[in-house]
């Protein structure tokens, strides 16, 4: 019989110390294969049938750390079933026109050898490359316009689409307009000049009135002569007569109406931003959103958290006029008390305290009364972060922007919606480059190129000039392939992987935690651990009064003692002189289990 023994922790001990100790002690405790065999237990853990409840959340503590351990670990090779791959589908919107003299654009051949000399007429008019800066900028203020689809969401659908115009694009040099002179010559250079877009002349338009549209294809086989037909559903703000997909042409078959815009209880999103309506009136032209949480039960007493402001139930009336005092504590700390009457109607605390703002919480006292258990019940309707927004008013839904709402009605023709929000830029928007919405960056660049076309040793000059939409951050599509896909023209014949760590989680079908009565000490057939010393666990005392502990147990702080061989098996004794010690004790085995994982 070989018989160790492993001290727990002193409660007075150093925490160096403290951890040193136990580092060491570890060494000397059994294996994993003690506790765990092929993924199952291999330990039963004996309580005692007469011990305190704390030696049997010791055992309980024991048995959920040493579950961590019931798994088996094989290493497999991987057979490939699938791989995914991605595209970069990044929509780019085609670059405005600026300046041309290439030969295709201006129909004449370069002739400049400086900056200073090329055309002034090389402008773009909207039609071909024949006009001058002024020219230009006339044509680039009725506006450019292009589309980003599925950048925004109504409900958890993301299928609002961007519609962006930009008018009145202007070059700057410093803080004035730049104008061509023979010291610039007729084109800015890339390092001349910085763009410049007038407050007001960004417009990004989000409508949330959807189409369900239905598009039709039809064609004859050209072998059998026999027709072909399919269909297209397309839900989108706009509904084209024709419609391309994968090179055919489909034609509108189709309509209806799929979102009849943004109404109350709608959540939606702009730039990202999300919304949760809490009405809509168009008379007033304005929006109302913020968070509700609907209605909520007070008992006297009972204190509940929205959105970071606390509601505590001080004292609740059933009289003629049912009314109850709320104290609001703000995120902050700022906290006053509250009267609500069921005839007040929705009040803004803000009307009753000057300590809160407007919209902060809004709240509707519907009813009190008497549970059946015979306490006072308030039934009140909650609000917080309460904001109302005017249609045109700058900064009213996002900073920066100004908000201009279209209303319209629901599917019953009798709720206000808004159907569009149109958003400009409420300020000027200048510099080298200029955001779009963290989606695009707006560059003016510059081509050029040199050759010496007419062999006088000098070089003529070929400029093109454009301003471009550079995404800030590419989009990709993923697609899953298995063998027998096909992408881009070939075949996936076999997808191979390396070898890797194979889990399998055991789960226990026996008991694995036993009262001592339940054992018997002269014919074990399972390693033990024992919970409790000898005046707990007759286990225990049984190995103490024949010889094989040796811990005083009576007077141990908590100790683990580790019977090696004991007829064929081992035995751990998780104990001390109470409750407390042999919980500790307790503490430091489940550290160790958790370490052998």
């Amino acid at each position: 019989m070989k018989v160790r023994k492993i001290a727990a922790l002193a409660v007075g001990a150093a925490m160096v110390g403290a951890t040193m100790g136990f580092a060491s002690a570890q060494a000397n405790l059994p294996g994993k294969d003690f506790f765990v065999k092929d993924g199952a237990p291999n330990v039963k853990i004996v309580v005692g049938s007469q011990a305190a409840a704390m030696d049997v959340a010791s055992a309980a503590d024991i048995a959920v750390a040493l579950g961590s351990l019931l798994y088996t670990e094989k290493e497999v090779e991987a057979s490939g079933v699938s791989v995914l791959v991605k595209k970069d589908i990044t929509v780019t919107p085609d670059p405005i026109p600026v300046y041309s003299n290439y030969y295709s654009d201006y129909n004449a051949s370069p002739t400049a050898e400086d900056w200073t000399q090329l055309p002034p007429d090389a402008w773009y008019n909207g039609a071909a490359y024949n006009t001058d800066y002024a020219g230009w900028k006339s044509y680039i203020g009725g506006g450019y316009a292009f589309e980003i689809e599925d950048r925004d969401s109504i409900g958890s659908d993301q299928m609002i689409d961007w519609d962006i115009k930009i008018t009145g694009i202007k070059f700057y040099k410093g803080d004035s307009e730049w104008s061509p002179s023979s010291d610039y010559g007729p084109l800015p250079k890339d390092a001349d000049v910085t763009l410049y877009v007038p407050a007001g002349a960004l417009n990004v338009t989000l409508n949330y009135e959807l189409y369900n549209a239905t598009y039709k294809y039809s064609d004859t086989d050209d072998v059998w002569g026999t027709p072909i037909t399919d269909t297209k559903y397309v839900i989108d703000d706009d509904t084209p007569a024709t419609m391309d997909f994968d090179g055919k042409t489909y034609t509108l078959n189709t309509t209806e109406v799929y979102e009849y815009g943004i109404g109350a209880k709608d959540t939606f999103t702009i730039f990202g931003n999300e919304y949760y309506v809490l009405s809509v009136n168009a008379t007033a032209k304005t929006l109302t959103y913020g968070h509700d949480h609907g209605q909520v039960w007070f008992h006297v007493g009972d204190v509940k958290e929205f959105d970071g402001y606390k509601i505590k139930a001080v004292d609740i009336s059933v009289g003629d006029t049912p009314k109850a005092l709320f104290e609001i504590t703000a995120p902050d700390g700022r906290s006053d008390l509250i009267i609500i009457s069921v005839n007040d109607g929705e009040v803004d605390i803000s009307t009753k305290s000057d300590k809160f703002s407007e919209g902060e919480v809004v709240l509707k006292l519907d009813d009190t009364f008497v549970g059946i258990d015979g306490n006072l019940i308030a039934q009140l309707e909650v609000r917080t972060n309460v904001v109302t927004v005017e249609s045109g008013k700058e900064n009213n839904l996002i900073n920066g922007w100004t908000a201009y709402f279209t209303f319209g009605k629901d599917k019953d023709n009798n709720n206000d919606v808004i159907t569009r929000i149109s958003l400009v830029n409420a300020e000027a928007k200048q510099g080298s480059t200029i955001d779009i919405l963290g989606v695009y960056k707006m560059d003016y660049v510059v081509k050029v190129q040199k050759k010496d076309i007419d062999d006088d040793d000098k070089e003529e000059l070929a400029v093109k000039a454009e301003i471009d939409f550079e995404p800030v951050k590419r989009v990709y599509d993923t697609k899953e392939l298995k063998v027998g896909d096909e992408l881009e023209g070939w075949t996936i014949d076999q997808i191979k992987g390396g070898t890797y760590t194979e889990v399998t989680v055991m789960h226990p079908t026996e008991p694995i935690t036993y009262l001592d009565t339940e054992i018997d000490p002269e014919n074990i057939d399972s390693n033990l651990i024992l919970v409790g010393g000898p005046v707990a666990n007759a286990i225990t005392k049984y190995l103490v009064d024949n010889g094989y502990s040796t811990v005083d147990w009576y007077n141990s702080a908590g100790d683990i003692e580790y019977i090696e061989d004991y007829n064929g098996y081992g035995i751990l004794i998780v104990a001390g002189k109470d409750r407390y010690a042999t919980r500790d004790a307790a503490k430091q085995l489940m550290e160790y289990l958790a370490n052998l994982g």
